[in-house]
């Protein structure tokens, strides 16, 4: 049965010509009236109650009571209007949905192992809570985990489990999740496995669609491994860096994450033993490995890492510039032409006078062949629609990770380069390849990646190559691009490279330039770019001197605007009419946005009265926004409060208040404040209490909390010169923690070794436990520091070649301060070659 009336028809046939009256008293006539029973049977429309109560009046025995639930769930989830290739959850193929081919086994049977139940199915704020939360309201849950730990099974067994009758769709493109989101579905799962696949770029896929489903009670799952996904929610370092990933953090901002680990915890491990001795055959032989984790075997790791290590010198070159295209940001699939363009360069001069006339077939076999049933190290890509044509290959997602993680730090061939400016269409490829090049001061190749991306459409190609263009002194040039695809792109695009071109023309003292371009997009466009671009017109024309014209400017798009625009520019406008003196039109434009429920402008309003002294005003604010409950603000209000009455001298209410909402609040709230509370009562001299609180909250909570407190926990140490104390906190909770926990703590420690003068210490934690732009930075100025310039260096132009963002501007900024000023404008101006 799948729809209501086949439903209707099978409990009316159930009733076998029973009376209502006759049913209501089999159970009792006041828990099934006859109008329950008459509504049940003409719509079929019923709770999970009443439907168990008719089958006990009508003598279903209650074995039989989970198929009858499954019929209504079917019945009440409608085929949704306009979508095709819809399946019931209970029927999907959990191949097709992307978890991966399994090894081979002798006596292995099934298509898949045995589900290993994994820690975050049961635990209370896991993927299986998420998921049902999701389903009675709406949600967006993504895994992140690296490739091959899981994260597709773990997510189609929570679907399976918990809403088998929802229909899902497993879109081909973001274009099919915007045709669901046209038509509204409830009861409908999207699943978007490898998430990346569906942002970026015009066509990509935005929050505002994502929120059309949620509000439609849909569920949306995906999956992302974790450097994408921290890339993408990374906020840029500066005010007016360039946001390439705005939209995709918008989106995520909408999701519940969770993230799988690469190895199993020993409970997972002792539950997959009880499922090995019960007879899967894979699982057991999984057990077996201790270099790989249990899901990584399954899915071949070690024979696709095998594959690669043992390749010939001609399948190691395709193999390696396939893994080197993709790392540098290649999602399409790799076209034979770009393979035997790129592979001449990883081999030597011998080696290429050797190769044989088939000599690419020949690697291009051994690649593709598929390993113990289960993957191949390049997979064959067919293009869209089409049977036995081939796009390209793609490289499988363990080997990428594995070996693009071991050449992250050697350099690109030229081959490679070039290879990919000549055979690359796609222009998303284009333009992040276009930018890895950049990032290791390649413009050779940077700005005709970027140019081809723009003559194929690419959205964000045009502000890349300004940038590029202007940091190369070629201003004109910038310019020109920039006024060219502002005439050329629509609304969203104007928005952006209106800002750009403005921002440009007010850095070049070309001001009044800059506020016509603003000022003629701001009237040409809607409101949901114009916003945007007043506030950047209205900064502009203060610092003309022109405060007028830009209090008008902000008052006209706050009247206009939405809660968004108006909560950053009555910001805006209160600052600006506070640097005028008008402090109580300032006062009144915060207090509106206040009253309208943005709880951001609290704390604004907070400072605004502070620095006018009006402390007990700045009290009262704060206390009732706190009584009001809005959580989402209330540690920083807290703390605010905080900080106001200690300097008031009322230390011991500036303590209750801290430790009222440490005990209230959630986790984050705990952690911050935790930190606050402790540093005023180091400033009292109060440091055993300090120390204490910061060790209760270590102790009671997991490393997700604890490395952040031990760093000021150490901090407080070393102020009270018990330095081994803070050597010994971090230390642990750096072995302990994650990759966030090992970045931060990695520096704190770090900086306290350095200033102990242990100096070799230090430059080993910053080299074992930092990773990318970060290390660099921070071993670079350490070295300097210590007088060490070429080995610092040295570790700049090692970073560049793995292409970590940001370090160029490190390298030239260091030569710089060594009086290297040519060399630094050489490398500023032209960049460097692939070969050297």
């Amino acid at each position: 049965m799948h729809t209501l009336p086949e439903l209707a028809a099978a409990l009316d046939a159930l009733r076998a010509g029973r009376s209502y009256a006759d049913l209501g008293k089999a159970v009792r006539p006041d828990r099934l009236p006859s109008s329950t029973v008459s509504d049940l049977l003409k719509t079929s429309r019923c709770t999970v109650e009443t439907l168990e109560l008719f089958l006990r009046a009508c003598g279903v025995r209650r074995e039989e009571w989970s198929a009858w639930r499954a019929a209504r769930e079917r019945a009440l989830t409608d085929v949704p209007p306009g979508l095709s290739g819809l399946v019931r959850v209970a029927a999907a193929d959990p191949r097709r949905l992307g978890v991966h081919a399994p090894i081979d086994a002798p006596g292995a049977i099934g298509d898949l192992p045995i589900y290993v139940p994994r820690d975050t199915d049961s635990d209370p704020s896991g993927v299986r809570a998420l998921v049902g939360r999701a389903a009675e309201r709406g949600g967006l849950v993504v895994l992140v985990g690296g490739s091959s730990v899981g994260k597709t099974r773990c997510a189609y067994e929570a679907i399976r489990q918990l809403v088998p009758q929802w229909w899902l769709l497993h879109p081909g493109e973001a274009e099919q999740v915007r045709q669901a989101a046209a038509v509204a579905p409830a009861r409908l799962v999207v699943w978007l496995d490898e998430l990346q696949r569906y942002l970026g770029g015009p066509a990509g896929l935005a929050a505002a669609t994502v929120r059309t489903l949620l509000n439609s009670g849909c569920i949306l799952i995906a999956t992302i491994w974790p450097k994408r996904h921290d890339a993408y929610v990374a906020l840029p370092r500066e005010t007016g860096e360039s946001d390439p990933y705005a939209v995709e953090r918008e989106l995520l901002d909408l999701a519940d994450v969770i993230r799988l680990g690469s190895s199993f915890s020993p409970a997972e491990r002792e539950r997959a033993q009880t499922v090995a001795q019960a007879g899967d055959r894979r699982i057991a032989l999984a057990l077996e490995s201790a270099d790989y984790g249990l899901t990584q075997v399954i899915a071949a790791a070690p024979q696709l890492v095998d594959r690669w290590r043992g390749a010939d010198p001609y399948a190691a070159a395709v193999l390696n510039a396939a893994i080197d295209a993709t790392r540098l940001g290649v999602e399409s699939p790799l076209t034979a032409d770009l393979l035997r363009d790129a592979a001449p360069g990883y081999c030597d001069a011998r080696q290429r006078a050797d190769a044989s006339g088939n000599w690419f077939e020949t690697a291009l076999a051994y690649a593709t062949k598929k390993l113990n049933g289960a993957a191949a190290a390049l997979a064959p890509i067919a293009a869209p629609g089409t049977m036995g044509r081939l796009a390209g290959y793609l490289v499988a997602d363990y080997l990428q990770q594995h070996a693009g993680q071991q050449r992250r730090n050697l350099k690109v061939t030229a081959t490679t380069w070039q290879a990919l400016c000549d055979n690359l269409t796609d222009p998303g490829d284009q333009t992040r390849v276009g930018r890895a090049a950049r990032d290791r001061l390649l413009y050779r190749y940077a700005e005709p990646l970027y140019r081809h991306a723009i003559d194929a459409g690419g959205e964000d190609a045009a502000g890349l190559l300004a940038e590029l263009l202007e940091e190369q002194g070629r201003v004109e040039e910038a310019v020109e691009v920039l006024r060219a695809h502002i005439d050329a792109e629509g609304d969203d695009a104007d928005g952006w490279l209106a800002w750009r071109l403005a921002g440009l023309l007010g850095r070049q003292g070309r001001v009044e330039e800059a506020v016509e371009v603003l000022r003629a997009h701001i009237d040409a466009r809607g409101e949901d770019v114009a916003w945007r671009l007043s506030g950047q017109l209205a900064e502009l024309l203060e610092r003309q001197g022109r405060a007028e014209e830009a209090i008008e400017v902000l008052r006209t798009h706050i009247d206009a605007e939405g809660d968004d625009a108006d909560g950053w520019l009555a910001w805006r406008l209160a600052g600006l009419l506070e640097r005028q003196g008008r402090v109580e039109e300032a006062v009144e434009v915060l207090r509106i946005r206040i009253d309208a429920g943005d709880e951001d402008d609290a704390w604004r309003l907070v400072e605004l009265l502070g620095r006018q002294g009006r402390v007990e005003e700045a009290v009262e604010v704060l206390r009732a926004r706190i009584d009001a409950g809005d959580e989402g603000s209330a540690w920083r209000l807290s703390g605010q409060l905080a900080g106001l009455l200690e300097r008031q001298g009322r230390v011991e209410e500036a303590v209750e208040v801290l430790r009222t909402r440490i005990d209230a609040g959630d986790e984050d709230d705990a952690w911050r404040l935790s930190g606050r509370l402790a540093e005023l009562l180091e400033r009292q001299g109060r440091v055993e209490e300090a120390v204490e609180v910061l060790r209760t909250r270590i102790d009671a909570r997991g490393e997700d909390v604890a490395w952040r407190l031990s760093g000021r926990l150490a901090e407080l140490l070393e102020r009270q010169g018990r330095v081994e104390e803070a050597v010994e906190v971090l230390r642990t909770h750096l072995d302990a923690g994650g990759d966030d926990a090992d970045g931060w703590l990695a520096w704190r420690l770090a900086g306290l070794l350095e200033r102990q003068g242990r100096v070799e210490e230090a430059v080993e934690v910053l080299r074992t436990h930092l990773d990318g732009e970060d290390a660099a930075g921070l071993l670079a100025e350490l070295l300097e520091r210590q007088g060490r310039v070429e080995e610092a260096v040295e570790v700049l132009h090692t970073h560049l070649d793995a292409g970590d963002e940001d370090v160029a501007g490190l390298l030239t900024r260091l030569l710089e301060r060594q009086g290297r000023v040519e060399e630094a404008e050489r490398l500023r101006r032209f960049g460097r070659s692939a070969d050297g």
